[in-house]
């Protein structure tokens, strides 16, 4: 079970199909880069981009309590965005789609049955191989403050998921 994988293709189908990231934004799951369609047309180091990374599991002193903190990183080339729009534009659309996802855990009341949330956790169901993954909601970690250098322009978020493992 990669639950690590599984967190990142989840992260890359709801900003996929929830964030108004733009035209032609490459999506990069680092683990699968192959899951977004939009990677085989526009191979690596294509951009725009956003790079979702996740870490391994980590655990707290019970050994049932895990955590897997994910970096969401998005960047253009610096001549094609030498104002920082674009890159701005796609931070602000995850941020709010990672802030929605947040707002759904905190007043979802155990339910979770509203998209995008509901797509996450399905998706990391069906793409971990876990067959009860206990969902313990988000926490956020610092972020990646905007840089431009090497003539491209990155940002990112660091969102954490918990999870206990439901099915060991």
């Amino acid at each position: 079970m990669n639950v690590s994988k599984a967190i990142e293709i989840a992260f890359a189908e709801v900003i996929r199909d929830h964030a108004e990231i733009g035209e032609d934004v490459v999506i990069r799951p680092w683990q699968t880069l192959a899951a977004d369609g939009s990677w085989a047309e526009n191979p690596d180091r294509a951009f725009p981009v956003i790079d979702i990374r996740c870490g391994p599991p980590m655990t707290d002193g019970n050994q049932t309590t895990l955590s897997v903190e994910c970096s969401i990183l998005m960047g253009t080339k610096t001549d094609d965005d030498k104002d920082h729009a674009f890159v701005s534009q796609m931070y602000e659309a995850v941020q709010e789609l990672c802030d929605t996802l947040f707002a759904q855990f905190r007043n979802g009341a155990g339910t979770y049955s509203e998209d995008p949330l509901k797509q996450f956790l399905d998706s990391i169901t069906a793409n971990s191989g876990a067959t009860l993954f206990g969902f313990g909601g988000f926490t956020f970690t610092e972020g990646l403050a905007p840089v431009d250098e090497n003539g491209i322009n990155m940002v990112g978020i660091a969102m954490v998921t918990h999870y206990s493992r439901a099915d060991f």
